[in-house]
């Protein structure tokens, strides 16, 4: 398709986007009969990475240039090095901090993530040689965590994206979000415009903010906003990654989000063997917790998880010397009990002694001589 520019009287020409089978064709013909050795890894990386001639052409010309072994994974590295997605001020990169096996979930929920992966690892099998491509569309997920706060709902988007090594963008609401009529709507199309370079990972933290339920129209703000849900809900279906919404005010979303999403995952606050896990695997590896009652610690607090690790980081940052760094890394529970009762005392809860039990002396105690390493 042509058209012309009126200012500079130039034509301009829309290049349409290669399909999937095109893709694959093209990366098997640049890469010649050693292409059917990995043929399930360049279909794979034509659905995840929609690139144009040009740059599937590049890509496979440096596998010559720099004598690469043509692997699998050299492909998908080579790939993910070419698709690089800038959001500007929408969004921040997120490199993922945790891996599936620091996930501490109830079963129920551990395999409804499972399930998750799952799914995007079948995308390219259902689409393409199944036909659902045809039959539905190219979409990928949506899937919504809702849960309290601190109860894994970021970390477990985290875990995905280092299980399906797929970049991971927290959209930032207040930057999405505008007040303006129309603008919201066009700040939206950017974000999923540019995501559409490659399969990434959208995270809207506090989703109820942009998926809230659409209201009766009094005015016209009522019907703009309405009108920017529904165009949400349309990219959202066709969004060929996968959207993760987390909120913990899942009564709030709109129904018709609710009904385009493969998974709702509830995460509970821990109970006390899900808390004593997590305490046991809070601190990092080279820090000395042997002398930390962690039975003690699961049993007597019901707390979430990110409550947990506010305060194993207070409790290392109050027994780390910074006089003498050839200490050894070790963390007590004085220094645990003096940062349990900080963290309550922020989330306004009681910190009576009675709740320490048999280590509230030893509690008043470091409070009262106030010493630090």
């Amino acid at each position: 398709l042509s058209a012309i520019n009126r200012k500079n009287r130039l034509p301009v020409i829309n290049i349409s986007p290669l399909s999937f089978n095109e893709r694959v064709n093209c990366f098997s013909t640049e890469l010649g009969q050693a292409a059917q050795l990995i043929l399930p890894e360049i279909e794979e990386c034509a659905r995840r990475y929609r690139f144009q001639e040009k740059k599937i052409k590049q890509i496979c010309r440096n596998f010559s240039i720099e004598k690469l072994p043509l692997t699998a994974s050299n492909l998908n590295s080579a790939c993910a090095n070419e698709a690089y997605v800038e959001l500007g001020e929408l969004a921040q990169r997120v490199k993922p901090r945790f891996t599936l096996q620091e996930l501490i979930l109830p079963e129920d929920q551990a395999r409804q993530i499972r399930e998750t992966l799952h799914a995007m690892r079948a995308l390219t099998v259902v689409h393409y040689h199944w036909g659902t491509s045809r039959v539905w569309n190219e979409g990928g997920l949506s899937v919504l965590f809702c849960g309290s706060p601190g109860t894994g709902k970021t970390m477990a988007a985290e875990t995905i994206a280092h299980a399906l090594d797929m970049p991971m963008y927290r959209i930032d609401l207040s930057q999405v979000v505008n007040k303006y009529i129309g603008e919201t709507e066009k700040n939206l199309k950017r974000v999923f415009d540019i995501a559409e370079l490659c399969d990434c990972i959208l995270f809207f933290d506090e989703a109820d903010a942009l998926f809230g339920k659409r209201t009766e129209v009094k005015d016209s703000n009522d019907r703009f906003s309405n009108i920017e849900i529904s165009y949400l809900l349309e990219r959202m279906e066709r969004f060929r990654g996968l959207a993760v919404l987390a909120t913990n005010r899942r009564k709030d979303l709109d129904d018709a989000f609710i009904r385009r999403l493969r998974y709702i995952i509830e995460f509970p606050l821990p109970d006390v063997a899900e808390r004593k896990r997590i305490w046991e695997n809070v601190f990092p590896e080279n820090v000395d917790v042997t002398s930390l009652d962690m039975y003690f610690l699961a049993k007597n607090f019901q707390l979430s998880g990110g409550h947990i690790r506010s305060i194993a980081f207070n409790a290392c940052l109050q027994s780390a010397s910074y006089k003498d760094r050839t200490r050894a890394a070790k963390v007590e529970m004085p220094a645990t009990l003096i940062a349990l009762k900080r963290e309550l005392e922020k989330m306004n809860r009681s910190s009576d002694d009675g709740l320490f039990g048999r280590y509230s002396d030893l509690l008043n105690i470091n409070l009262t001589e106030g010493q630090t390493p």
